[in-house]
């Protein structure tokens, strides 16, 4: 019983012997900056479809928080409703002019939150991290085209928005993106069967765009 007693004592000083080393986790978005670049193009438009390349900068306050700014310029695309009113038109010899709105720019400030993150492995043999998170913003959009009553096209209007997307990171420093965005823009579409612009209202525009992103320091910072 005595000689017993020692061995006891040793095999529990041992028992976390060859155990892994704790580690704790890196954090990818605290305390870094993230500057990048993204397309974007707009969904579900009747008349005119908009391709929207632009910059983003976002200042991460924590690995789940960030505040940031957005800019978009439009380039307008004719989608194919509005070619075949037009060839119509011409046929028929009508004066009706399709005249329709579209974005030129978008400019605003956003929160987005990451509430969840992790990591993956790519193509079953590359580790990377990813987040989803969800965007908040409100900014002005600019919607030209469309005068009213012989005045200028609408210029500018406040215009919010709510989204989300997925980040993935394919180094410390660099990372793809994917977002969908629903932006609430006052404006008119286009004009009516008289050429008559109806009133300006607001409408649903969403918006996917895709992104690459750099993050600044190259540092990360650990859990605590």
């Amino acid at each position: 019983m005595v000689v017993a007693l020692p061995s006891a004592l040793a095999l529990a000083d041992d028992v976390l012997e060859g155990s892994p080393v704790v580690r704790r986790n890196s954090l990818y978005r605290a305390d870094r900056q993230e500057i990048g670049v993204v397309l974007g193009l707009s969904l579900g438009d009747s008349y005119k479809r908009n391709l929207l390349p632009g910059a983003r900068y976002d200042l991460h306050l924590t690995d789940w928080i960030s505040v940031g700014a957005d800019l978009m310029v439009g380039i307008p695309l004719e989608t194919a409703a509005s070619k075949e009113i037009t060839v119509k038109v011409t046929k028929q010899n009508d004066t009706f002019v399709m005249e329709t709105s579209r974005i030129a720019l978008i400019a605003g400030g956003h929160v987005v939150v990451a509430p969840i993150s992790g990591k993956l492995m790519l193509l079953d043999s590359l580790p990377v991290h990813y987040d989803l998170h969800v965007n908040l913003g409100v900014g002005v959009a600019s919607t030209p085209g469309i005068s009213a009553n012989g005045s200028p096209p609408q210029s500018f209007g406040v215009s919010p928005w709510v989204g989300g997307g997925g980040r993935l990171f394919v180094s410390r420093v660099l990372a793809f993106t994917a977002d969908v965005n629903n932006f609430f823009i006052k404006r008119t579409l286009s004009v009516n069967r008289d050429s008559q612009a109806p009133g300006a209202a607001f409408t649903d525009q969403l918006i996917f765009s895709v992104g690459a992103s750099f993050f600044v320091p190259p540092t990360l910072k650990r859990a605590e």
